[in-house]
């Protein structure tokens, strides 16, 4: 009987999800490598390798740092599995067309894609997320996946308010997720750079919904007010006038700033 921790996720007709035997017979395997050894392993990409470790193998090893608090073993685990994300969906932008009046934007697929995985792994190092067990299954799929499900909001988003809005599942909207990479600060390693990205996600989320509001249309690049009446501004969605939008955004970023402790840029 295999003595590795079982996955929690449940199936929508009640069955734990599980492993595939020959997942958890390498996971085993692979136990007796050195962390060093793992590695060199994991960046054979040709899976007709006799040496080759599918992902879903490094995702396990990935959950298991977070046990024994090892950053450098985490991101080395994690920047071998997001080469392996970048090859499964390359990097490609998709303009869609102003139609109904509805606003033209890009959506990098993959961009999301390393975002949605990263939002769970750190969930995950904070408490057990069921969702990252599909990765543990068939990594592949829950990529296809995660692909057809940032066709499915590009393609969902049409009106400027509703892409200001968290969606049902709580996920931020595209817009601040990539206005996140101008806020990061510098950093040198990996864990930083996802570790922030997710503290600044949370701190957002705590915010009341009125400030919450702003920082996202902020984020969205909506100018706060404008002379010309065609243009839409943060004050008309609102409804409220520039001083108290401008209000709200500094009670905003005084909050986040105490909360990440560190300078939150360009959200004037």
């Amino acid at each position: 009987m295999s003595d590795l921790p079982p996955l929690r996720k449940r199936s929508e007709a009640g069955a734990l999800y599980k492993r595939r035997a020959e997942t958890e017979a390498l996971i085993q395997a692979c136990r007796d490598l050195s962390f060093e050894q793992l590695c060199d392993r994991a960046e054979i990409s040709a899976r007709t390798h006799s040496e080759y470790i599918p992902s879903e193998v490094l995702v396990y090893f990935l959950r298991q740092t977070k046990t024994h608090n090892s950053d450098t073993q985490f991101g080395a685990l994690y920047q071998l599995l997001q080469t392996r994300i970048k090859r499964l969906c390359p990097q490609s932008e998709i303009r869609l067309g102003e139609k109904d009046g509805a606003i033209a934007h890009l959506l990098d697929l993959q961009e999301f894609v390393l975002d949605d995985f990263a939002e769970r792994v750190m969930r995950d190092r904070q408490i057990y997320d069921e969702t990252l067990d599909g990765f543990e299954v068939a990594f592949d799929h829950m990529i296809a996946r995660r692909k057809h499900d940032a066709m499915r909001k590009m393609y969902r988003r049409d009106k400027p308010t509703a892409q200001l809005e968290y969606d049902e599942d709580g996920e931020i909207s595209v817009e601040v997720e990539e206005a996140l990479t101008r806020l990061n600060p510098a950093s040198n390693s990996i864990e930083d750079e996802i570790t922030y990205r997710f503290q600044l996600q949370q701190a957002i989320d705590t915010l009341p919904e009125d400030e919450r509001r702003v920082i996202n249309m902020i984020f969205a690049e909506i100018p706060s007010e404008s002379k010309d009446p065609e243009v839409q501004t943060i004050s008309k969605l609102l409804g409220c006038g520039p001083q108290t939008v401008r209000n709200r955004r500094d009670r905003a970023v005084e909050k986040l700033q105490k909360m990440l402790g560190t300078e939150v840029k360009n959200v004037s």
